[in-house]
C-alpha cells in the first residue's frame, strides 16, 4: 500500500500456561493486531497494508509468570525446508524484572549434539543452561540457534522475525510437545551466533530488523526513509505530530508509520523504535 499511514495498534492478547503474550505489530495468521482509532479502526494490520508471512516481523510484550519452556529456534534455512516457514532471530528489552530474576542465554560451552542428547536422555539439562542475571532496561540478543528461556517474574518487550516456529527442549513437567531431535538440529553449540546481553544498549541492528532505543525530552524528529518504522512505548507518555495531525502515546502503546512521512514526537518518555 503507498498510502501514508500512522496507526495506532491494538495488540492480540494470547494468554498462555505461564503468562500472556501482547502482540503489539503483528501480521501473523496465528495473530494480527487491529488499529485502535481513525478511519481504520478496527481492522486487522495485515488487511490495511496487504501483507500477511511476508511482513518482517513481530513485535510482542510478554510478561511471565512463570518460566517458559526452554526453547531455540532455527535459522531460515532450517525453517524454510523443514516447517515452510521463516526462522526466528529475537531480542528482548526488559519492563520489569523481580529482584534477583535471571534468563536462560545458551548452553555450557564444550556440547555436541550427542553429548547435549545424552544429557536429556539423563535429565540433566538444567545443570548445563547458562543464566544471565537481568534488571529493568537490560537489552539481550537472542540469534537463531541460541538455547533460551524467559523466567518468572519478568516482563519484556520482544522485537522478532515473523515467525513462530519454536522447539521446546525442556517443558518442567507440564507435559506439552517437546522437539529433542528438532532442537538438536539447530543449536548453535559454538555461540557463533554472539547472543546474550548487550551492556549500554542504544541501538542494534541485525540482517532482519533494527531495534533502537529512543529517549524523547521536550521532541524527537524523525522521517520514515525505510520501510516503516514502530515505537512501543516503555514508559512516560506524550505525542506524535504528523500530516496535520496527531497521536497520543501511553505507556506500552505502540504505532506504525510507513515509509515516506516526517513526524514529530513530544513528550517525556522512553520508546523502543524498530524498522527494516
Amino acid at each position: 500500500m503507498s498510502k501514508e499511514l500512522i496507526l495506532k495498534l491494538k495488540p492480540y492478547l494470547s494468554e498462555k500456561i505461564w503468562g500472556w503474550e501482547k502482540w503489539v505489530l503483528a501480521c501473523h495468521e496465528e495473530g494480527n493486531c487491529t488499529v485502535q482509532e481513525g478511519i481504520y479502526e478496527g481492522q486487522k494490520l495485515s488487511e490495511i497494508l496487504g501483507c500477511g508471512s511476508d511482513f518482517p516481523i513481530l513485535n510482542k510484550i510478554i510478561r511471565a509468570e512463570d518460566t517458559l519452556s526452554v526453547q531455540v529456534h532455527p535459522n531460515d534455512e532450517y525453517a524454510k525446508r523443514v516447517e515452510n516457514a521463516n526462522g526466528k532471530t529475537e531480542c528482548w528489552y526488559i519492563l520489569e524484572a523481580e529482584e534477583g530474576a535471571t534468563l536462560v542465554s545458551g548452553i555450557k560451552k564444550g556440547l555436541n549434539k550427542e553429548k547435549l542428547r545424552n544429557i536429556i536422555k539423563e535429565g540433566k539439562l538444567e545443570d548445563y543452561l547458562e543464566r544471565i542475571k537481568i534488571k529493568s532496561g537490560d537489552f539481550i540478543y537472542i540469534p537463531a540457534g541460541t538455547v533460551h528461556a524467559i523466567e518468572a517474574g519478568v516482563k519484556l518487550i520482544e522485537v522478532q522475525q515473523n515467525s513462530n516456529i519454536t522447539y521446546r527442549l525442556h517443558d518442567w513437567g507440564r507435559g506439552r510437545e517437546i522437539h529433542i531431535e528438532k532442537s538438536l538440529d539447530v543449536i548453535d553449540y559454538e555461540g557463533e551466533n554472539k547472543g546474550g546481553k548487550i551492556d549500554n544498549f542504544s541501538k542494534l541492528e541485525t540482517p532482519y530488523f533494527n531495534v533502537e532505543k529512543i529517549i524523547v525530552h521536550n521532541n524527537y524528529m524523525d522521517k520514515v526513509n525505510e520501510d516503516f518504522h514502530s515505537y512501543t512505548v516503555i514508559c512516560g507518555e506524550g505525542i506524535l505530530k504528523a500530516n496535520n495531525g496527531q497521536i497520543e502515546l501511553k505507556e506500552e502503546e505502540t504505532i506504525y508509520i510507513s515509509k515516506g512521512i516526517e513526524y514529530t514526537i513530544e513528550g517525556d518518555m522512553e520508546l523502543i523504535k524498530t524498522s527494516i
